[in-house]
């Protein structure tokens, strides 16, 4: 069963230029060292069969640190290799569909942008956290639209789910949105700069 208490803190997402395939589980357990839990697979250009291998290494690095593993949008992947979680955005497959075939124990997140109303659907359908933003401009994303942090203190009042902060987050930013008292912040530029992950993730937690 999994702990779906450690939906908490920073949740650290993998991208294709900042941790490429060659480096990409060195640089993960740099993080699960320094005391992340929650990881997430993103890679929208992969072959599902790159895609496939790459979460099959990471989801057995996770388990050995006791860390939550979620797969960014390959549903099939994610039922393939038993992980512990899914991530939908609105373009990707439905949490329905993800929820039917992964079953009530899998963890599941949605990207809800800036729309309550979408967050308390999928937490009434039973979403295990939803996911707010971009709250600022994003390298990774950098079409995605801004939305006000105003958001997550309604989402607060409303939800009984962990809200998750996604984004453009960074070390000179994150204090902003830790005034709202989130579970979790989605960060990857922030945590990969310059190749220093511990010194990076140490400066991050001290500001939440």
């Amino acid at each position: 069963m999994l702990n779906k208490e450690l939906l908490k803190g920073l949740y650290v997402l993998t991208d294709a230029t900042l941790t490429p395939t060659e480096s990409m589980l060195e640089q993960v357990e740099r993080v699960l060292k320094s005391g992340v839990n929650v990881i997430q697979y993103r890679d929208k250009y992969a072959t599902d069969e790159e895609a496939e291998k790459q979460c099959i290494r990471l989801q057995a690095l996770c388990d050995v640190y006791e860390a939550v593993f979620i797969i960014d949008d390959r549903l099939e992947i994610a039922y393939r290799i038993n992980a512990d979680g899914l991530h939908v955005g609105e373009d990707d497959v439905s949490y329905e569909e993800a929820r039917a075939l992964l079953g009530e124990d899998k963890i599941i997140g949605v990207s809800c942008y800036g729309n309550i109303e979408r967050a308390q659907k999928y937490a009434s359908l039973g979403a295990d956290y939803v996911a707010f933003g971009s709250f600022f401009p994003s390298p990774t994303k950098p079409h995605a639209k801004v939305v006000d942090p105003e958001v997550l203190k309604v989402a607060k009042e409303k939800l009984n789910v962990p809200i998750c902060a996604i984004g453009g987050i960074n070390e000179e930013n994150i204090e902003l949105l830790s005034r709202y008292d989130i579970a979790m912040y989605s960060l990857i530029s922030a945590v990969y700069k310059d190749d220093a992950i511990e010194e990076n993730l140490e400066k991050l937690y001290a500001k939440i």
